[in-house]
Formats: C-alpha cells, structure tokens, sequence
C-alpha cells in the first residue's frame, strides 16, 4: 500500500464538492438513468469495464473506493482533515491484483516506487482539479490569505 499526504489551500468541503461533481454524474451516466445518487459506502456501479463499489464515505472525512476488471483490482483511499491553512488530504492506494510473494524484492521496490509517483500525480491532480472549478471570487480569497 502507499500512502501520500499533501496540504492544500482549500477546505475538505471543497474537495468533497468536487469529488461529488465528478462521481454523481458518472454513476448516472453508469446505471442509464437521472435518478438520485445518494453516496454512501456500499454504493456500486459499473464504469468502462470496472466493478466500483464505494467502500468509506463520510463528506468531508473519507472516500474510499474499490475497482476491480478482468487484470486489475485496486483499492483508494482519500482522508481529509481541516486545519488553519486548509486541509490536509492523505491519499492511499493498493494494488491488490499484484502478488508480492510472485516478484523478487527489486521488482517490488521499483513497483512500489511506480506507485508512490503515481499516487503523488494522482493527488496532485485531484488539487489542481478543485482549484480549477472553485468559484473565481473563492479563490482569490484562499489565495490572498
């Protein structure tokens, strides 16, 4: 499993904003139809050729999902906790369909490496993504302070 914390300039809410624009239009994108979508742990769906079930929800604390196709099943994990310059987000991610035990120990390492660079992009990206669909008047509040 890696782990990757960061600190933002925005607040949980934010992100949780974002992360729910994202995903409710995908799940009803996903089951074909506009009927509500209520996030919560247990909540599945399919998505170009992906078994999703959300594993952790709490807005403003917790997303977790599990993925899972035909050669890959993974696990993520986002943590966020508010403090005074915004909030702090620690993302986790496991790759469950690679067998450890299978590969010699430089093969995990320069996996885990892989990994823990792809983990650091993906929250990275997550970031900019908020930044990117605040409202113009927020942001230039969060960036003034």
């Amino acid at each position: 499993m890696i782990t990757i914390t960061k600190q933002f300039n925005f607040k949980a809410k934010d992100f949780f904003d974002y992360l729910e624009e994202q995903l409710i239009p995908a799940i009803k994108k996903a089951r074909g139809n506009d009927m509500p979508v209520v996030l919560t742990k247990g909540t599945k769906y399919e998505m170009d050729g992906a078994k999703v079930e959300i594993t952790d929800y709490e807005r403003n604390k917790v997303y977790g999902a599990h993925f899972k196709t035909s050669r890959l099943e993974l696990q993520i994990k986002y943590v966020t906790e508010d403090n005074d310059e915004g909030v702090k987000i620690t993302f986790s991610e496991d790759m469950l369909s690679f067998d450890r035990e299978k590969h010699g120990k430089l093969q995990t390492m320069f996996y885990n490496w892989q990994l823990k660079m792809g983990a650091r992009k993906e929250l990275k990206r997550m970031g900019d993504n908020v930044y990117a669909n605040m409202p113009i008047w927020l942001l230039r509040i969060i960036l003034s302070a």
